[in-house]
């Protein structure tokens, strides 16, 4: 069951990711010519190659088409239809532990792609924006109602967990795919990246300032306020870890919980100043967030191995 639940606020999550990021391109196909549109357009298209959703160095008619397949083709490798036949097929299984508001959403949501979009270059796009922007009402209010009316016990920490991992993993592989170039201090590709964050209104409310590479970092990399930011979800992951039943019992910190500590530290203790300036073939931002995805990765193996597996190990008798 544990398992379930961790699976299932990832899930939740990296189609919440998918779905941003594809909101904001699909208008940059149809509005073209602008120099600020052209390079969010560039840099939406580089996040969504990068975590592997189309292929790269497509040109705008190859990518629409890809984009438009990932959202509607139901055999698309990762593709929205999956996704949600993923999140469908794991609440099936949590029947018991959620609601039945919150189970009939992935429905809801797998009937929102089920048919293609109108014909037509600019109603298909347009169609499909409003497609993605129901799904991302519907997850929110999933998500809500997974979690809003769960007890606080460690089957919602696990979901919880699951839910904190992703959002980070996905907001770090947005930044790196994103602003880890020469074109991190693009106006265009910084505009982008807020609305693939939906942080654009907490920007322009904190800072009163025009677009800086720097202050997008410290939003959305450290700052333990934002409830979008790598930060915030390492610390509620590093919080919640301690909570499961293996960091009451043990007599030093179990392994998960110095990994998500370490994490934290490691943000924590990033310059955002010096790594919006850097570049070239040393790009510190892009070494940062490629050691924070890998070490994601590893902590949900650690967790998995620590309270997913389901086969005990044999244990061999020593020979006195």
């Amino acid at each position: 069951m544990a398992d379930n639940l961790f699976w299932f606020g990832r899930y939740c999550e990296r189609l919440d990711a998918a779905l941003r990021v594809t909101r904001v391109l699909l208008p940059r196909f149809v509005h073209g010519g602008d120099a600020s549109l052209e390079a969010g357009w560039r840099a939406a298209l580089d996040v969504l190659s990068g975590m592997g959703y189309v292929g790269s160095g497509l040109d705008r008619a190859a990518a629409e088409h890809e984009v438009l397949d990932m959202i509607h083709n139901p055999k698309s490798p990762g593709g929205f239809v999956s996704c949600i036949r993923q999140i469908r097929r794991i609440a099936t299984l949590l029947r018991d532990r959620i609601s039945m508001d919150a189970w009939v959403i992935p429905n809801q949501m797998d009937q929102i792609f089920a048919v293609p979009a109108h014909t037509g270059r600019r109603l298909r796009a347009g169609a499909a924006q409003d497609q993605i922007n129901r799904a991302i009402i519907l997850l929110a209010s999933l998500s809500g109602m997974a979690t809003e009316n769960m007890t606080r016990g460690d089957g919602w920490r696990f979901l919880d967990i699951g839910k904190r991992l992703e959002r980070a993993l996905q907001m770090t592989e947005l930044l790196r795919y994103a602003l880890a170039g020469e074109a991190r201090e693009d106006v265009g590709v910084l505009e982008a990246v807020l609305e693939m964050a939906d942080s654009s209104i907490t920007y322009r409310s904190r800072y009163l300032t025009s677009l800086h590479a720097s202050l997008v970092l410290d939003l959305l990399l450290v700052d333990e306020a934002n409830p979008r930011s790598v930060a915030y979800q390492l610390m509620q992951l590093r919080d919640r870890i301690d909570q499961l039943p293996h960091a009451h019992t043990a007599i030093r910190r179990p392994q998960e919980s110095r990994e998500a500590m370490a994490l934290l530290t490691t943000v924590q203790l990033a310059d955002v100043r010096e790594l919006a300036k850097s570049g070239g073939s040393t790009d510190a931002l892009a070494t940062l967030l490629e050691g924070l995805s890998a070490s994601l990765t590893q902590l949900s193996e650690t967790l998995s191995t620590a309270y997913f597996s389901h086969v005990v190990p044999s244990r061999l008798l020593a020979v006195p």
